[in-house]
């Protein structure tokens, strides 16, 4: 067993220069290939996201190819913390990298759009994305410049010469209000996500919109180390989290429905089969 001394004296550990070329994320699981055109012009029209409020990426709406779409362009992820969280036996399981593939926000989204695409499911679930690209950086200077975009989380470790990450996705105008129907479309889209090992882990209305999701950001997609290293009631609450929190948006929201991810007993309690009852439609509607 490792005294005190020796886990205070634990390796440096190192990072494998990033290549953004061919599908990424490089580790075991799904990948998200290279936006069909890199090399065509991209012209920023205008952000889409709130520049207040605190989040992984800025959105914005640019035209390629005199074709309109949502750019979602990163923010550059730390490691610190993550890594500071490993035991010193997970620290040898998880590598560097193996850490920065899982839990970088970019690539946690490249991950999920990238089982989505693998399952058919891409424009169903979640809104259409088409790829990933990077944008040299010099384009950066452009977005403070014209948008105020200047929090971009650049760890003192990463050169200012970074290329900045980017995912493309169809551009969503409309929006529509949260009815009892979109809610259920929504709930039926995260169960199937769930379903196909996409844990999304950020249900809220702003991440929603003409009921489509737009953010996986944070969206944990087997297999993922935190399943491997972690108790099994750990994993469990892992994999509650999406669940909670649609019935938790449904709270805030006050949206007029009967759709919950987890079931009311009280309410299920009144819906209890009777003899000559085969019960509710309620129970479809429930996770398990």
């Amino acid at each position: 067993m490792p005294s005190r001394g020796a886990r205070g004296r634990q390796k440096q550990r190192v990072l494998s220069k990033p290549r953004y070329q061919g599908p990424i994320p490089r580790c075991k699981g799904p990948k998200l290939s290279p936006f069909r055109d890199r090399k065509a012009a991209i012209e920023f029209v205008r952000l889409l996201s709130d520049p207040e409020l605190e989040g992984q990426a800025y959105v914005f709406e640019v035209s390629i190819a005199s074709k309109p779409y949502a750019l979602k362009v990163f923010k550059f992820y730390d490691d610190a913390e993550d890594d500071f969280c490993l035991g010193p036996w997970d620290r040898d399981k998880v590598s560097l990298d193996l850490l920065h593939a899982h839990m970088d926000p970019f690539y946690n989204e490249c991950r999920a759009y990238g089982r989505l695409i693998e399952k058919g499911l891409n424009g169903d679930v979640a809104v259409r994305c088409h790829g990933y690209i990077t944008l040299p950086p010099e384009r950066e200077t452009e977005l403070v410049q014209r948008f105020g975009v200047s929090e971009l989380d650049r760890p003192w470790h990463v050169g200012e010469r970074q290329v900045l990450r980017a995912i493309v996705k169809d551009l969503v105008r409309e929006d529509v209000p949260l009815t009892h129907k979109v809610v259920k479309k929504m709930f039926s889209d995260l169960k199937r996500m769930r379903a196909e090992g996409v844990y999304n882990m950020d249900v809220r209305a702003r991440n929603y919109k003409g009921g489509m999701l737009l953010d996986l950001s944070i969206a944990i997609t087997t297999p993922h180390y935190l399943f491997e290293i972690n108790a099994h009631w750990r994993v469990t609450n892992y994999k509650l989290q999406d669940l909670l929190q649609f019935d938790q948006m449904i709270k805030d929201e006050k949206i007029a429905t009967w759709v919950r991810a987890r079931p009311n007993k009280a309410y299920l309690a009144k819906l209890r089969p009777r003899p000559t009852d085969r019960g509710s439609d309620y129970s479809s509607s429930c996770a398990w």
